[in-house]
């Protein structure tokens, strides 16, 4: 499984932000009005964030030797759980940051300013999983510099 790149997650975010600025201003100039985004927005990416990094640490004792019981499998599929937390963490904070921002344009009219603010607070959710990802996928990786043999990885013979 190749390790996530922080420049791929950022570029993704990126672009889903300008689709999302740019549909949202399309349709604020055609007459629609925006929408307020729920707090559980929020709520439930930090806490799917706390959930990758609860997997992400038994992962972790178990790559130190303090939980032997962990099986390899629920080591990979917490792995792939946190780059799929990351990229959907990505999405998220690119789009709500984006209609965020776009709506914040009107940055003088009351009810806007609160559908902006509650966009760029899902955002900052958003923004928190991807990092909580991040690091619950740095516990899972197989870095060998962590081994006791000085760097090398531990060498089996058949």
């Amino acid at each position: 499984m190749e390790p996530l790149s922080r420049v791929r997650v950022a570029v993704l975010a990126a672009i889903v932000g300008a689709v999302a600025w740019g549909v949202t201003v399309t349709a604020v100039n055609s007459g629609a009005s925006p929408m307020a985004v729920p707090w559980t927005v929020a709520a439930i990416a930090v806490g799917v964030g706390l959930v990758a990094l609860w997997l992400g640490w038994g992962v972790r004792q178990y790559r130190r030797g303090k939980n032997p019981g962990l099986s390899g499998l629920r080591a990979a599929r917490t792995a792939v759980f946190a780059q799929a937390c990351a990229y959907t963490g990505s999405i998220l904070a690119g789009a709500f940051a984006g209609y965020g921002l776009a709506i914040a344009l009107e940055w003088s009219h009351a009810p806007r300013r609160e559908v902006a603010i509650s966009a760029l607070i899902a955002a900052l959710g958003g923004l928190a999983m991807v990092v909580a990802a991040l690091i619950a996928e740095h516990w899972c990786k197989d870095d060998s510099s962590s081994s006791d043999e000085g760097g090398k990885a531990p060498q089996t013979t058949p």
